[in-house]
C-alpha cells in the first residue's frame, strides 16, 4: 500500500495517515507513506517536482492499494493509479468543496464521476452532506467513515509540562492545536485575548501565518501572554492537553475537527467555532462542556471563554463527556472499517 499526503505539517491529516498506516501494518500490510511536497513553504517549482516524483513512485511501485488524503493526492491516485492498474484507489475528502482549488475540484468531480476512485471517503455526516449536490455517479462511490483515534494521555504533571515550555502557571491556560493558517483562525483568539483577564494562550503548531500572528500579538500588547511552541509530537500534545484549562478551536471550516475531538477525549472544556460539523462530532446526547461561538467575532469568543471558566476538569460531567467521545470515535472502530474496505470482496471488485 502507498499513502500520499501533501506535506508533513503535524496536523490532523498527518495524524490520520499515521494511525491508518499503523493499524493496517498490524494486519500484515506493507504500508509506505509518501509526502508529496517538501514542506509548508514549498514553492510552485518544488510542488511540481514533488508531484512528478509521486507519479514516478506510483508508476514504479504499482501498489495494490493507493490511499490519498488531500485533493492533489486524490487526483494523482485516481488518474495515475487507474492508468497503471492499481486495483484499489481510496481517496479522502479533507476539505469542503468550496475550499478546494477550482481546477482541482473540476478534476476531482470528473474522476470521481468516472469511477476512477474505488472509494471516496467522507469523514462526517456534515462532509457527506456537503457533497450531496455532486453528480449521482460521483456520489455512488462516497462512503462515510468517521475518524477514530486513541485518547491522548498525559505522561507528565502540569507543573512539569509548563516548566518544559517555560510557561508561567499564573492564570487560565488556553490551548489551540493546529496549523497556523487562515482556516484555523488563531488570529481571532489573539484578538480575543485582551478581553480575557489573566489568560495565556498556547499555540501548538506551525504554519505560514506564524510571523503575522506574532506581529498581531505585539500590536495588541499580548505577546507576553502567547506561547508559540511550533509543531509538537503526539506525545507532547497529550501532555499539553493534560496541563491546560481550556481548548479553543476557532476554525472557519472543518470536515471533522480532529483536534477538538482529541481535546474532548482528554477531558478539556472547549470553546469551539459554531460549525455544523463541530456540533455533530462534539455531541454526546448529554451535558457537554462545550461553548459554541461565531469564530470571527473576538468579543463573542472572549465572552465564551469567560463563560467556560465555570467548567472544572475534575467534574463528573466533564469526565462522562470524555468517556462518551472516546467511545464514539474509537480508533479500533475506524481501523475495522478500513480493513473491511481494503480486504472485503465487494471492494476488490470495485477496483
Amino acid at each position: 500500500m502507498l499513502q500520499l499526503v501533501h506535506s508533513n505539517e503535524g496536523g490532523g491529516v498527518e495524524a490520520l495517515a499515521e494511525m491508518i498506516s499503523d493499524g493496517l501494518q498490524r494486519t500484515g500490510a506493507d504500508v509506505e507513506t509518501r509526502f508529496i511536497y517538501p514542506g509548508i513553504s514549498a514553492t510552485t517549482a518544488q510542488k511540481l517536482r514533488g508531484i512528478a516524483a509521486a507519479i514516478v513512485a506510483i508508476t514504479r511501485k504499482r501498489p495494490d492499494t493507493l490511499i490519498a488524503y488531500q485533493s492533489t493526492a486524490s487526483v494523482l491516485v485516481g488518474m495515475i493509479g487507474a492508468l497503471v492498474g492499481c486495483k484499489t484507489r481510496i481517496v479522502h475528502q479533507t476539505a469542503m468543496p468550496g475550499e478546494i482549488h477550482p481546477a482541482v475540484r473540476v478534476l476531482d468531480t470528473a474522476m470521481g464521476s468516472a469511477g476512477l476512485y474505488s472509494v471516496n471517503i467522507a469523514n462526517s455526516a456534515a462532509t457527506e452532506q456537503a457533497f450531496g449536490h455532486y453528480p449521482q455517479p460521483y456520489r455512488k462511490y462516497l462512503r462515510r467513515i468517521d475518524h477514530g483515534l486513541d485518547a491522548p494521555e498525559a505522561r507528565h504533571s502540569r507543573s512539569d509540562v509548563l516548566t518544559r515550555y517555560a510557561i508561567p502557571d499564573d492564570g487560565l491556560l488556553l490551548l489551540n492545536a493546529g496549523r497556523l493558517c487562515d482556516q484555523k483562525g488563531q488570529d481571532q483568539i489573539i484578538r480575543a485575548l485582551p478581553h480575557v483577564q489573566g489568560a495565556r494562550l498556547i499555540l501548538a503548531g506551525g504554519g505560514p501565518n506564524e510571523a503575522s500572528l506574532r506581529d498581531l500579538a505585539r500590536t495588541l500588547g499580548v505577546a507576553d501572554r502567547i506561547h508559540f511552541l511550533g509543531v509538537v509530537s503526539r506525545e507532547a500534545l497529550g501532555d499539553l492537553l493534560g496541563a491546560v484549562d481550556m481548548f479553543v478551536f476557532s476554525s472557519k471550516w472543518e470536515t471533522f475537527g480532529l483536534a477538538a475531538v482529541e481535546a474532548a477525549m482528554a477531558g478539556v472544556p472547549i470553546v469551539a467555532a459554531d460549525l455544523p460539523v463541530l456540533r455533530e462530532v462534539l455531541s454526546t446526547g448529554r451535558e457537554e462542556p462545550v461553548g459554541f461561538v461565531d469564530p470571527i467575532n473576538p468579543e463573542a469568543l472572549a465572552a465564551a471563554i469567560e463563560k467556560q471558566r465555570a467548567w472544572k476538569r475534575s467534574s463528573e460531567a466533564v469526565r462522562k463527556f470524555a468517556q462518551a467521545i472516546r467511545a464514539k470515535y474509537s480508533r479500533s472502530r475506524m481501523l475495522e472499517s478500513y480493513a473491511e474496505l481494503i480486504n472485503g470482496p465487494e471492494y476488490r471488485r470495485a477496483g
